[in-house]
């Protein structure tokens, strides 16, 4: 899973950010800003009632159009039925958190599903300080804030 993820990997203009969570409140919140500073929608999605500091959508199929790419920071339990949701979303690319996200085989059954997955936090690309230092270090590239490709 020790995969190089090229920047343009974080590029998109619709995300889907499953998992976001009131308990994680602070790093949810610095993936979606990170995402919206370079020009996504964010919509977090989580079945949970909040509260949350943006609009939540219990499931994937709520919400709008089809989003390119999905934040996936769950419990790998759920992969399953997640993984159905974003490919009849038209998701085309999954980027989990963390390795307590995904293994091996989640990332299979993204391809069997026509979705590219990778297991990388994203702040690593597209945060700064420690994150990015932590990203410099596992050679993920600087995801560019202005959206143009590196």
């Amino acid at each position: 899973m020790a995969t190089r993820v090229p920047v343009s990997f974080f590029e998109a203009k619709d995300v889907a950010f499953i998992g976001y969570s009131s308990r994680h409140a602070a790093y949810c919140t610095a993936i979606r800003t990170a995402f919206e500073a370079r020009g996504a929608r964010v919509h977090a999605v989580n079945p949970g009632s909040g509260p949350y500091d943006v609009e939540a959508y219990a499931s994937v199929a709520g919400v709008p159009g089809s989003p390119e790419l999905a934040v996936v920071i769950t419990n790998r339990s759920r992969n399953d039925s997640i993984l159905d949701e974003l490919a009849a979303k038209g998701v085309r690319r999954v980027i989990f958190g963390s390795k307590a996200s995904a293994d091996g085989s989640t990332l299979e059954r993204c391809a069997s599903l026509g979705m590219e997955g990778v297991v990388v936090c994203p702040l690593q690309a597209l945060g700064s300080g420690f994150h990015r230092f932590h990203g410099w270090l596992a050679g993920v590239p600087k995801a560019p804030v202005d959206g143009a490709r590196a």
